[in-house]
């Protein structure tokens, strides 16, 4: 997300160095979003969407991490909420949650579950920092 600046502000950004423009960090962040996504894409050979997919399910499957603070004990979620989290058709989620579990990436027992959190928190932590605490921030 770009913030507005007020007039003022943007001219004091335009006389500043390129790199040490508040839109540069953003803009660096967001590259860093892209060639995460790109690493997990190429790494476990899915499609984008299948990539944001591991990406939600395991975010839903840490919520309660996330709850008490520890970094083990992670729940399985539904199809369905999968599916809302990332506003995707259900029978799209299903479809290609299938394959994720074809995979060996998610399995399906009460529910989905990322198969390997540690691998699925290694390419978390390949999120740009500054990103990711403008998502903890929302």
């Amino acid at each position: 997300m770009v913030s507005m600046l007020a007039p003022h502000a943007a001219a004091a950004s335009a006389s500043l160095p390129l790199e040490a423009r508040p839109e540069a960090a953003q803009l660096r962040a967001l590259r860093g979003v892209f060639v995460a996504i790109d690493s997990i894409r190429s790494t476990l050979d899915l499609d984008v969407e299948e990539a944001l997919l591991y990406l939600g399910i395991g975010y839903l499957n840490t919520e309660r991490i996330q709850q008490i603070g520890v970094r083990g004990y992670i729940a399985a979620t539904n199809i369905s909420s999968v599916a809302d989290f990332m506003n995707l058709p259900r029978e799209t989620a299903r479809r290609k949650i299938r394959r994720l579990i074809q995979l060996g990436l998610v399995e399906s027992n009460r529910g989905v579950v990322i198969a390997d959190i540690t691998r699925w928190f290694s390419f978390v932590d390949q999120i740009p920092l500054a990103a990711r605490a403008d998502a903890e921030r929302r």
